[in-house]
């Protein structure tokens, strides 16, 4: 199920570290404007339009935790 997200992009998600699939969104997209990398930021915001894409239901489902 969690095969809509790469590694990087569950990594991502599972810093802001809440069930609450808005509060992610809300949360990454405020740390955009603090990035200085392309790539992070280019992966934010693929991560944000991917978690707007999805229902509430759909993203409690997940199971997001980071990588080693």
């Amino acid at each position: 199920m969690n095969t809509i997200f790469t590694v990087e992009e569950s990594n991502l998600i599972s810093i802001f570290a809440s069930k609450n699939r808005t509060k992610v969104m809300r949360d990454i997209s405020n740390a955009i404007p603090h990035l200085d990398d392309e790539e992070m930021i280019d992966l934010s915001l693929r991560v944000v339009d991917k978690l707007k894409a999805m229902s509430d239901e759909v993203f409690a489902k997940l199971d997001i935790e980071s990588a080693e």
